[in-house]
């Protein structure tokens, strides 16, 4: 994995390293956010729990607290004290003096308290007074005894007991909730027990008690009970347990948030009454919390692609532009590799980068300037030489010679030897004079012509020489002695092992601004291995060391030397024979 992404390119590796990078940034900001806004929404949701709990806990003890002063004040009065001190049902006149005067005292205790539905007080001797706000205030005896007189009477003297949600007919209709405070009537100063009071109050009041303004957002999801030290339901909010035995274990002391329930989990909160004894427990859903977590963990996962979308972009803008000029830098230097000396690159305004472009800008004039000393010197090298050579032989003396061969062979008629001196004799002339200059095409193939000519004589009936030349062709000028070191290959090497039907096909046309020369034989061809071997030798222009200027390597360095590196000779190769191409720029007499 290590090597592959050392193989990726600059631009790549760039790209990858950013946005894996800022990937990693995002998912661990996200990551985090999401943690802490969760443990921070159940944190304030218990809170805000805690909070409501405590602030019915509180609503309802002063609720309570004004009702056990309402029964302390009807406890208290004068004539209700003396009349169930005194009171004996065996008289009627007894209950028409106690409806008379008993119904205005209890009106105008219960009237200021519009959810104090009815009083009740009951006489040792199992009187009831009942008063309702619907009907009036009825007397009855001979009543059995309740069952939390007898839990009264074990109370203290000022105790009272809150006795939970139960029905009671408030009128003529069907039954309805209420929560009663009952208590024991003592005479005073005496301290004797005299009666029990009995205050119903509708469970209607708790509906305004617990209203809470801002908090019914999730009034779906919360449920709040309160109940009594019996797990009694005392209130339900949603009305569908009150007056039963609701079974759930509120731990005294716990650092967990969560409360398990019919098998389903709930945040919690509860707060015990210190004077109601009464447990506030408020109940939310679980659900709510993960649903709520469920969309916090989409909108962080929409933000997070979002925000990688626009990093990923940013961060291939950021690697294409700085990498940029390198790949320019790197393709340039790849021209160079292939032998193109001529471009030179246009600085930038990157301080870095310029002095790269510099650089590389002043190796290529350096090893332009290098090849072009080091191209004289061997231009200088073999023309000394030739040079040498010219002064040891007389080009006349040997002309004037070859002639006398000529003429002597045509008188002896011996026409073959003829042919060979006055073809020997043109091409000696041909190649001492005016090396370095440019002569039309047709010269160089009627020099061409010359060395063949000798060549068919050595090796009799193994070839035949096709020339195809273009009219607009006729007049191109060429380099003295360009096309013949070809020439010269493709009958020595490529039809070496031909002994009979060898053809060297020469064509030369023009391609626009182009002059295309095609030589071509009918050989064996180069093996693959040579012909790798021949394009690197001439794709890294190694000079001939003997500076002979006949060799293909020679030729191409002429070419390039000449026209430039867009300029120079291609190969084709195989079973059936090689071709090999010259591309010229196309010059006349009209041009120079």
């Amino acid at each position: 994995m290590k090597n592959k992404f050392h193989a990726l390119t600059f631009k790549t590796k760039m790209f990858i390293t950013f946005g894996s990078a800022f990937f990693l940034m995002v998912t661990i900001v996200g990551l985090v956010s999401f943690l802490f806004y969760v443990h921070d929404m159940r944190k304030q949701t218990n809170s805000l729990s805690n909070e409501l709990s405590t602030q019915f806990s509180q609503t309802i003890d002063l609720y309570f607290e004004d009702v056990n002063r309402l029964s302390l004040s009807i406890f208290a009065d004068s004539y209700i004290q003396n009349m169930l001190w005194n009171y004996s049902y065996d008289n009627e006149m007894n209950d028409v003096e106690a409806k008379a005067n008993l119904y205005p005292i209890i009106f105008n205790q219960v009237y200021p308290n519009s959810q104090v539905e009815g009083v009740t007080l009951y006489s040792a001797s199992g009187s009831k007074f009942e008063y309702r706000k619907s009907r009036g205030l009825v007397i009855s005896h001979n009543q059995k005894r309740e069952e939390w007189m007898d839990e009264l009477n074990e109370q203290a003297n000022n105790d009272f007991i809150l006795l939970p949600t139960h029905d009671e007919m408030l009128s003529n209709k069907e039954p309805e909730p209420v929560v009663s405070l009952v208590r024991n009537i003592y005479q005073i100063p005496r301290g004797q027990q005299i009666g029990f009071i009995k205050i119903d109050i509708h469970t209607a009041v708790f509906d305004k008690l617990l209203q809470i303004e801002d908090v019914d957002i999730m009034d779906e999801y919360r449920n709040v009970f309160i109940i009594d030290s019996d797990n009694k339901v005392v209130l339900d909010d949603k009305g569908e347990r009150e007056g039963t035995i609701i079974d759930i274990d509120i731990p005294d002391e716990s650092n967990d948030l969560l409360l398990e329930w019919k098998n389903h989990f709930y945040l919690f909160a509860n707060n015990i009454s210190s004077f109601t004894k009464w447990n506030t427990v408020i109940l939310i859903d679980n659900a709510v919390m993960v649903s709520e977590r469920n969309r916090v963990l989409v909108v962080i996962a929409i933000a997070g692609i979002i925000v990688m979308f626009i990093i990923a972009i940013i961060s291939y803008s950021l690697s294409h532009n700085i990498s940029r000029p390198l790949i320019l830098l790197r393709e340039r230097m790849e021209r160079v590799e292939k032998g193109d000396l001529t471009d030179r690159m246009e600085l930038t305004n990157n301080q870095e980068l310029d002095v790269l472009i510099r650089v590389y800008n002043n190796m290529l004039d350096s090893i332009n300037k290098l090849i072009v000393e080091v191209y004289e010197s061997s231009i200088a090298e073999k023309n000394a030489k030739i040079s040498a050579l010219q002064s040891q032989i007389n080009p006349h003396f040997l002309y004037n010679t070859l002639n006398v061969m000529k003429s002597a062979s045509r008188v002896k008629g011996v026409e073959e030897v003829a042919v060979i001196a006055e073809a020997l004799a043109d091409l000696f002339k041909y190649t001492t004079k005016d090396l370095e200059a440019k002569v039309p095409l047709e010269n160089e193939l009627g020099h061409i012509n010359n060395y063949i000519k000798i060549q068919q004589y050595r090796f009799a009936g193994r070839f035949k020489n096709v020339v195809v030349l273009d009219k607009e062709a006729k007049h191109a000028l060429i380099p003295k002695l360009l096309v013949q070191p070809i020439v010269e290959n493709a009958i020595i090497h490529g039809l070496e092992y031909r002994r009979k039907d060898g053809v060297i096909n020469i064509h030369v046309l023009r391609n626009g601004n182009l002059l295309i020369i095609k030589v071509k034989d009918n050989g064996t061809g180069i093996s693959p291995a040579n012909l790798a071997g021949l394009k690197k030798s001439i794709q890294n222009s190694i000079l001939n060391p003997q500076g002979k200027g006949v060799g293909l390597v020679n030729v191409v360095q002429r070419i390039k030397l000449l026209y430039g590196y867009q300029y120079g000779i291609e190969f084709e190769s195989n079973h059936l024979g090689t071709i090999v191409t010259l591309t010229l720029p196309f010059e006349t007499n009209d041009k120079l």
